[in-house]
């Protein structure tokens, strides 16, 4: 493989990072396992280059480094929301132990647990 093939294919697969940041910026996670696909095909290719490195090739490098870097930022933060989310509606879930007295008859009862999903048919 030439150089400025190995250029081309480098800066092909920042283009793919570059789309991988906006999928997890917008949370499109549904299209990120297309995309992971796509970027496995050129693992074989920078491991096989055996060329010299250009500056151009050194830049680009380090523009891939610093993508990949930021997406995996972008991705640990979106775990942690995700995480934070369903520790939020897990907690909401429990059941309330809080006794109510608004009923005619003025007997504490309990107020039905909270759920996500309507049983009521």
């Amino acid at each position: 493989m030439t150089s400025m093939e190995f250029e081309r294919k480098l800066t092909k697969f920042n283009q793919l990072l570059k789309k991988e940041r906006t999928y997890l910026i917008k949370g499109q996670s549904e299209k990120l396992a297309d995309l992971v696909a796509q970027k496995e095909v050129y693992v074989p290719i920078f491991d096989s280059y055996s060329g010299d490195v250009t500056d151009k090739m050194r830049d680009l490098i380090q523009q891939i480094q610093q993508q990949q870097e930021e997406n995996l930022l972008l991705t640990k933060q979106a775990i942690s929301y995700q995480e934070t989310l369903m520790r939020a509606v897990k907690d909401t879930m429990k059941e309330s132990t809080t006794q109510t007295y608004s009923n005619p008859s003025n007997t504490a009862y309990h107020q039905a647990p909270t759920t996500l999903v309507d049983t009521e048919f």
